[in-house]
Formats: C-alpha cells, sequence, structure tokens
C-alpha cells in the first residue's frame, strides 16, 4: 500500500486538538494516510504561501489541509487570508470540494456560508482548507473525507483511479411506447423499425395496417 504522506498547517496558531481530531478521520478514510508534518504560521500571507509552497515541491506532500484563517475579513489585510495565500499557490481549482463542504455544514449552521476556504492543486499535492477549531474543521472534512483517496489516486496518475461514473446506478430502462399508440402517419413504420423490433411483431403491426384493424 503506497503511503499517503499528509501536512496540517495551524493559521494564525496551533490547535492540537482540531489536528488530533483532522488527523483521526484522515486515517479512517484514506487507506495509507500518515500526517508526517504538523505545525502553524502566524496570519501573514507570504509566510501561509510559503509553508504551502515547501510543502508542496520540497517535501512533495500528498495532501494539505489547513485550520483556520477562512473567515471574511475587510480587504486587503492580513486577517483571514489563508484561501487567497491557497489560490495563489494552487495551479489548478478543486471547486467542488470546498462548495460541498459549505452545503454540507449549512444542515448544521447557516453560518457555514460565511467559510471562504478553497480547495485547489499544487503539482501532485491536494490542498484543501478547512475552518477554525475541531467541531468546524472536522464537520468540514467529513463532507469530502469520501473522496480523498479517489482525487489523491488521479494526482497519482493511478491507472485504477475510479471514474465519475463507476459507482452510477445502470441508467433507468425507457417505457417504449406500445404498437397501437403510433401514430398513423408514414414515418410510424420507419419509427417503429428504428427501435429494432422482433420482425414477426413489425410483420403483424404492417398486416393490421393494412388490414385496417
Amino acid at each position: 500500500m503506497a503511503i499517503i504522506k499528509c501536512g496540517v498547517l495551524c493559521v494564525p496558531a496551533y490547535d492540537e486538538t482540531a489536528v488530533d481530531a483532522v488527523r483521526r478521520m484522515v486515517a479512517a478514510h484514506v487507506p495509507g494516510a500518515v500526517v508526517v508534518a504538523d505545525r502553524h504560521v502566524t496570519s501573514q500571507r507570504f509566510l501561509v504561501e510559503e509553508a504551502l509552497r515547501r510543502w508542496c515541491d520540497e517535501d512533495e506532500l500528498d495532501l494539505v489541509l489547513t485550520i483556520g484563517g477562512t473567515l471574511p475579513a475587510p480587504g486587503p489585510g492580513a486577517t483571514e487570508i489563508v484561501p487567497d495565500a491557497t489560490l495563489a499557490v494552487a495551479e489548478r481549482l478543486m471547486p467542488g470540494m470546498s462548495e460541498a463542504m459549505r452545503a454540507y455544514a449549512q444542515d448544521e449552521t447557516p453560518l457555514a456560508l460565511l467559510d471562504r476556504g478553497v480547495a485547489g492543486i499544487r503539482g501532485r499535492t491536494l490542498l484543501v482548507n478547512l475552518p477554525a477549531g475541531a467541531a468546524a474543521a472536522t464537520l468540514f472534512l467529513e463532507a469530502i473525507a469520501e473522496v480523498l483517496a479517489p482525487v489523491l489516486a488521479h494526482l497519482r496518475e493511478d491507472p485504477a483511479a475510479p471514474r465519475l461514473l463507476d459507482d452510477s446506478p445502470p441508467p433507468r430502462e425507457r417505457p417504449q411506447p406500445s404498437l397501437t399508440a403510433a401514430s398513423d402517419d408514414v414515418g410510424s413504420a420507419a419509427s417503429l423499425a428504428r427501435r429494432r423490433l422482433d420482425p414477426e411483431e413489425f410483420a403483424e403491426y404492417l398486416r393490421r395496417r393494412s388490414s385496417g384493424a
């Protein structure tokens, strides 16, 4: 099993309770996940960007989760700048993940919509912003926990990485219209033939047409 190297970055202060809760959730949902780095930086954008770049480019972590710094604040300013720093570092965005987290948490509190967190990709690293506090961070992370492993598989270019429709239910069968409901215009026979009717069934249809039944 491949080791999934993870990092947890707290802004602006280290939150041991939140880090431990996030660590447990990641271990439970991502096979092989190991948190190899956890630290905090103060709420200065260049420090956040520097930490994210180092973990992505030099340490080559697979998953980086940030905790804190995602609330609204007057801008430009030095507070709540984690989403802005993440956007500056990310090369591709994963908007569905951040949208899913807010929608999921909104069932608990409408204040979930205050969160400005983003998710994105730098190189082969997935970056995800989580709000401050153990309860909020784990609530948001719970929304996307099941898709973390599939996303990371795609970033590793794993040929077995699941595709969008792999787990979808089979398409529902559409009811075929009955023969008696077919219109009497010239195109009726052609449309029935295109539906690949049994030859005997189609012959019976033509017989009824010719007899005026």
